[in-house]
């Protein structure tokens, strides 16, 4: 099926996730239209709860979209951490590169952002094709690319982005050589809760194995996490969620208890084996470029895998509207964000492997973590 049309300076951008809204915005503020496709028809967010560290809020500033995130989101000044009995053993600053008076780390359920997000989009008037994907990209040239999409649609499109996920189908079609995810060796279970009466801060608990984060949100609302080196990447199956799950919960004190008592239904408990992937460059051929979770997915020991998206999106925003020609542009794209992700990757994927060591904690790991948080703190 042929497509008969000029050229076209509307990007196709697949995903509609943080990282793909994302790009929708940056290229609507440099004047170049892009539309959406997302696989999933009801286009809800994944996850429970998410954490914003500074440097990807700078960029949500540059999107925009700070002061909304300052509306449903909790500033986090300080990180508690403590022993598996809740003793508070060191209180960690979180670093700030914005205003003074900007909070250095938000907290949010993961349904704000998306809700913050879409508004976005939809204010600026971006197509949004839900239940829709693309089926094959066909041949490129200097004006642009043919699509077909699964709807059974073949359209032009200047160039397409893809910010499909550490799953991309995009990237095994546009780079068949590139690395697969690959396993890190931890899992992490999620849960939301209320925030239990005395807890005010970011809190994390240590406990050998396994170690849990409580996240106050705002309106009561708590988001937990827990990272865990005592049980394969396999799903359990559903009925014994919440009982693995509860097991692991039960050897902390602190607020923990009062969170425990709250989670009663295996439907509460989400379970995900940790993965992470770095792509080494380039990340486009003909023209499709990766942007994303697509070639540099991370643990979340840095909290940094929405915010290495987010930092994509403008990034490539800033080149989108620079008139360069495609190659010129997804090779500058790549240049810039290569060492960053790289970094984040690796480190936040040291931390996991040092986790995984039986003993007191890792002696490296506050050092480590201060030094990228310092080389992140530089403008992207």
């Amino acid at each position: 099926m042929a497509y008969l049309g000029l050229m076209t300076t509307t990007v196709l951008v697949v995903g509609g996730g943080p990282a793909g809204m994302a790009c929708a915005i940056a290229m609507a503020q440099a004047g170049v239209p892009s539309e959406i496709v997302e696989i999933s028809e009801d286009w809800r967010p994944g996850g429970i709860g998410i954490a914003l560290q500074s440097a990807p809020l700078r960029a949500m500033k540059q999107l925009g979209l700070f002061g909304a995130l300052l509306a449903v989101g909790r500033p986090h000044r300080f990180i508690d951490m403590c022993g598996a009995d809740g003793t508070r053993f060191a209180e960690v600053p979180q670093v700030n590169v914005n205003d003074p008076d900007d909070p250095p780390f938000l907290g949010m359920a993961r349904e704000s952002l998306h809700e913050v997000m879409v508004a976005e989009v939809q204010r600026r008037g971006i197509p949004v094709h839900l239940g829709v994907t693309v089926r094959r990209i066909g041949a490129a040239d200097d004006s642009g690319v043919e699509v077909e999409l699964t709807d059974g649609r073949v359209r032009r499109f200047a160039y397409v982005v893809a910010a499909d996920g550490v799953n991309s189908a995009t990237r095994a079609s546009a780079l068949p050589h590139a690395p697969e995810p690959a396993y890190a060796g931890q899992v992490i279970w999620r849960a939301a809760a209320k925030c239990p009466p005395g807890l005010d801060r970011y809190t994390m608990l240590i406990g050998g194995p396994v170690r849990v984060g409580l996240v106050p949100l705002p309106d009561g609302g708590l988001y937990l996490w827990m990272l865990d080196t005592t049980i394969g990447p396999e799903r359990p199956p559903r009925d014994q969620l919440l009982e693995l799950f509860q097991e692991r919960l039960g050897r902390f004190g602190g607020a923990a208890p009062a969170v425990a008592e709250q989670l009663t239904d295996n439907a509460q408990i989400d379970f995900r084996a940790l993965q992470w992937l770095i792509v080494p460059p380039p990340w486009h051929s003909g023209r499709t470029l990766l942007i994303g979770d697509a070639v540099h997915t991370t643990t979340p020991h840095m909290a940094y895998g929405a915010g290495l998206a987010l930092e994509d999106a403008v990034v490539l925003g800033e080149l989108a509207g620079s008139g360069l020609p495609f190659d010129e542009m997804a090779t500058a794209f790549e240049t810039r964000r290569f060492e960053r992700a790289r970094l984040v990757v690796e480190n936040s994927l040291q931390l996991s492997r040092w986790e995984q060591e039986p003993g007191p904690p890792n002696p490296g790991a506050n050092r480590l973590v201060g030094e990228t948080m310092a080389t992140l703190a530089a403008q992207i």
